[in-house]
């Protein structure tokens, strides 16, 4: 499992409605833990899939935040 095919990764340097952003992957996704898993850093969010089926389902859902 190649890391890059399965995280999304998301910059925290624009502004974004970030409530918004999690609300629509835990809608489509469910909570973490069972089909991806999050990280918060300094400067942005990875979203890590289990499934890359998920992760592209998930960079469609967010493409106008990447």
């Amino acid at each position: 499992m190649a890391p890059s095919d399965h995280e999304i990764i998301v910059d925290w340097a624009i502004d974004r409605n970030w409530s918004e952003i999690c609300a629509n992957i835990v809608e489509v996704f469910g909570l973490p833990g069972s089909r991806f898993v999050y990280t918060p850093d300094v400067d942005y969010m990875t979203f890590c899939f289990k499934s890359i089926k998920d992760a592209n389902l998930c960079k469609i859902l967010l493409s106008e935040y990447l």
